[in-house]
């Protein structure tokens, strides 16, 4: 198994690139703030088995706990990652 994650991937270019992950075989973890935001990108992909929502904030407070549980899926063994999500300040 070849595990993925898109830390913040839950809007346009997340779900473009969770679905040309998905298509090149891996299991993807896609992480989001937002749990609509999750069940949409879930929904627009057609609910892959492969697929894995993971509902976590990069935030500093809540970023270690995020890592944690992607890795806890992975059982440590994460080949990729694609940090691309940005937070607002403002």
């Amino acid at each position: 198994v070849t595990y993925s994650w898109v830390v913040g991937g839950a809007g346009v270019i997340g779900t473009g690139l969770a679905r040309g992950l998905l298509r090149a075989g891996a299991t993807v973890i896609v992480n989001s703030r937002h749990k609509a935001r999750l069940e949409a990108l879930s929904e627009d992909l057609g609910r892959p088995e492969r697929l894995i929502p993971l509902h976590g904030s990069m935030l500093a407070d809540e970023a270690e706990q995020t890592v944690a549980a992607a890795m806890e899926i992975t059982g440590g063994a994460l080949d990729h990652v694609v940090t691309h999500s940005a937070v607002r300040w403002w």
